[in-house]
């Protein structure tokens, strides 16, 4: 699939130009647009679900918007856990699991999240500074 190398999007086949800004499409998406593939301090805490059910309909919605993520158990020794989940006490007392995406997704997965699960979607107590 082409990509632009100035916006990062992914286009069908067929285009050859980038309707947004004109750039002209390339066959590898350049290095700086290329996500994170593993949680480390670059990621962030979105909120948590209480149940697997819940597990899967957030990831499923972050599936479909392209936008990675990770769900990690709130009963994880806080050593193993990226720094900005040992500030959210109401997470790990809840026993959620929490989710966790590329900063650079943050807003956009807190928007999808809150929209297929409303008040189903446990908030982190202290809003992340890296968000």
């Amino acid at each position: 699939m082409p990509y632009c190398p100035t916006c990062g999007y992914e286009y069908p086949v067929n285009m050859a130009v980038c309707p947004d800004c004109g750039e002209e499409l390339v066959d590898k998406i350049p290095d700086s647009f290329a996500p994170a593939v593993s949680p480390d301090d670059s990621w962030v805490l979105v909120g948590g679900v209480t149940s697997e059910i819940k597990a899967k309909v957030a990831r499923g919605s972050l599936d479909s918007n392209n936008i990675p993520s990770v769900f990690l158990p709130s009963s994880l020794d806080t050593r193993s856990q990226p720094r900005q989940m040992e500030i959210d006490p109401v997470l790990r007392e809840s026993g959620a699991d929490l989710i966790l995406v590329p900063k650079e997704f943050g807003d956009e997965a807190k928007l999808v999240l809150q929209a297929v699960l409303g008040d189903e979607l446990i908030q982190p107590a202290v809003d992340n500074p890296l968000i």
